[in-house]
């Protein structure tokens, strides 16, 4: 059983003002902003989650303070000397912590990226050991999560480019770390963009301007896209190790974001499906990092 999609979207339900830039600017709350990395960080975080509360390697390294987790961490292509920030990295824990932002461990995250946990979730979570954020010495897994919420045809470059670089960085600074990517692609029929809308949407002097979306062409060509992303199975070539991709529908409207579970999205054995993706970074773990 895995919770991170559910935590995903019941999460990003609630909208919130944290963020800059437009949108942020006018007294609007969002579900989603793309001046924000409140959705990937949610992502990740559910991920990892997933991750710690099934028998694993990964759980047991945490359990014996062997590993912790870096956010934010800038990852070098020592060939290219090219940068990168990842969102979430699982690596050997450092012997002292570190705080970012209001970030001071695993727990803490769930406030301050508001992460709406059930109250089972609440108690799986409570079962599990203390997590510092840490500086990141080695990394064993990098995860990227990207959004592609509106625009879908225009944002087909954009995404591939992101997250294309980002295996390769990772990959380029330590070829034996695990890169996961994850993607999600929005399936609403119309979206509402604070990028396009930079006044207060609420005060009945604008209306809101909404995007159209012709569904499920649209959602289907960034999938066509990221399906097209480089893979491997094994060391020393390039693509990612894991690779997820998930479909929801969300207007940013205030509505509740909700976890699209039929087709067109990946079904259960298909290459992208979330407990698919769970399952590889759990072998590929065990496999690299078994003597560590």
């Amino acid at each position: 059983m895995t919770y991170g999609l559910n935590i995903f979207v019941r999460s990003m339900s609630v909208a919130t003002t944290g963020g800059s830039g437009k949108g942020f600017a006018y007294g609007n709350s969002w579900q989603y902003n793309p001046r924000s990395d409140r959705h990937s960080k949610i992502l990740c975080w559910a991920i990892f989650f997933d991750l710690l509360v099934r028998e694993n390697l990964i759980a047991s390294h945490i359990r014996s303070e062997k590993i912790s987790f870096g956010i934010n961490h800038t990852m070098c292509d020592f060939r290219h000397n090219r940068k990168k920030d990842l969102d979430l990295v699982i690596c050997r824990r450092a012997a002292t912590p570190t705080t970012l932002a209001q970030v001071q461990d695993f727990h803490s995250m769930v406030s301050a990226y508001s992460i709406v946990l059930t109250p089972g979730e609440q108690e799986l979570l409570a079962q599990l050991p203390q997590i510092p954020l840490t500086t990141v010495q080695t990394a064993l897994v990098a995860i990227e999560a990207k959004a592609a919420m509106t625009e879908l045809g225009k944002a087909q470059p954009r995404i591939y480019d992101e997250l294309n670089s980002s295996h390769a960085t990772i990959h380029g600074d330590t070829d034996s770390a695990i890169a996961a990517g994850f993607a999600i692609v929005n399936l609403a029929n119309n979206f509402v963009s604070p990028t396009r809308n930079p006044w207060n949407i609420h005060d009945g002097l604008n209306p809101p301007v909404i995007n159209p979306h012709k569904q499920p062409k649209d959602a289907e060509g960034m999938m066509k896209k990221i399906a097209q992303l480089p893979r491997r199975s094994s060391t020393g070539s390039p693509g990612f190790d894991a690779l997820g991709l998930a479909l929801v529908n969300c207007a940013n409207d205030g509505t509740p974001v909700t976890l699209v579970r039929s087709p067109p999205a990946p079904q259960p054995g298909d290459l992208f499906y979330y407990d698919n993706f769970i399952e590889r970074i759990e072998t590929i773990y065990s496999s690299r990092f078994g003597a560590l």
